[in-house]
């Protein structure tokens, strides 16, 4: 698996997304605290956060009540 060697972090599983002229990278990794996922968004500059796997379900919970929110309007 690559390694970043920054960190040592390893690739778990990566894909992308485009949404109008902004591209989204997902990237599940693992280093030595443990998973996480790393979602960049690069649009002319590069932006990322990085959620660990422990709180993936309560950022997808928040997620979802934002397009519920975002589709009622």
């Amino acid at each position: 698996m690559p390694t970043d060697r920054n960190n040592q972090s390893k690739d778990v599983y990566s894909s992308q997304l485009d949404i109008e002229t902004k591209r989204f990278f997902f990237d599940l990794k693992e280093n030595h605290k443990g998973q996480y996922l790393r979602i960049t968004e690069v649009s002319g500059g590069r932006s990322s956060i990085v959620i660990p796997v422990d709180g993936l379900k309560d950022f997808s919970k928040n997620i979802e009540e934002i397009i519920d929110k975002a589709n009622k309007e």
